[in-house]
């Protein structure tokens, strides 16, 4: 298992300092000038789409041409993994078929997943929660779509303890069941944080449940690290790190 952390190309240094195995920076913000990242193990991407590009409705944009050329500078820098989020460009306006939106971003990722296989790049989409976009955010119901689709999925603990709560507000913890309907099989790419978005501890019962689904799967891929920094993020990074392999020992 390997540990990252999403970040900015500025915080790459803290990061690794602090004795991460990767960085997973912003897709859509990636330099057309490889040499920028020389050396740096930067082995993920998020933020694929810039919210300029919109995927549904009246509004909607051209993307898979922004979504090569984004595809291409990954690629060039050793990017193995890109995780589709991008509230913004598929949240669809209002009028829009729910359901028709729903199997059209299915169609999406699988054109940029056809791109991205000649580099070996796996994509893996994300669900996001109800105040990100209105697309994508049961995950369970995405990862069957997507695998459907012949497309992988990254797990996002924030995501699905944000849905959770704001269906069952009176529950204290999900169930191991809700864990395993959410996490069905093994996903090839983890974003993890608590509820308030912060690095989990061991102790909160809230992340244990999704530490064991991933390890009964046997998952053993990349953990990135996405969270609402503090004052002192090299400190809290060290921590942070120390709370993750005690979390996911087996």
């Amino acid at each position: 298992m390997k540990f990252g952390v999403c970040c900015s190309l500025e915080d790459v240094p803290v990061v690794l300092g602090a004795g991460f195995d990767y960085v997973e920076l912003g897709a859509s913000s990636l330099s057309d000038d490889p040499s920028v990242y020389k050396g740096l193990p930067v082995e993920a991407t998020n933020l694929f789409f810039p919210g300029t590009i919109k995927l549904f409705g009246s509004e909607a944009t051209p993307y898979l041409d922004v979504a090569r050329t984004t595809v291409d500078r990954a690629a060039a820098i050793g990017v193995k993994l890109m995780v589709i989020g991008s509230g913004a460009s598929r949240n669809a306006p209002e009028g829009t078929d729910r359901g028709i939106a729903e199997t059209e971003f299915l169609l999406v990722a699988a054109a940029v997943a056809d791109h991205a296989k000649q580099y070996g790049i796996t994509i893996a989409p994300e669900s996001l929660n109800r105040s990100e976009t209105n697309i994508g955010n049961d995950l369970g119901c995405l990862a069957e779509g997507l695998r459907w689709s012949g497309v992988g999925y990254t797990a996002d603990s924030y995501h699905v303890l944000y849905e959770w709560h704001e269906n069952f507000p009176h529950e204290s913890t999900p169930s191991d069941a809700h864990w395993a309907e959410q996490v069905p099989f093994l996903p090839s790419h983890v974003h993890i944080a608590d509820l308030p978005r912060f690095a989990p501890k061991p102790s909160d019962p809230m992340v244990q449940g999704f530490a064991r689904r991933l390890l009964d799967l046997g998952y053993d891929g990349r953990i990135s690290l996405e969270y609402r920094r503090g004052k002192d993020f090299a400190e809290e990074l060290k921590s942070a790190l120390a709370d993750l392999n005690t979390l996911f020992s087996r």
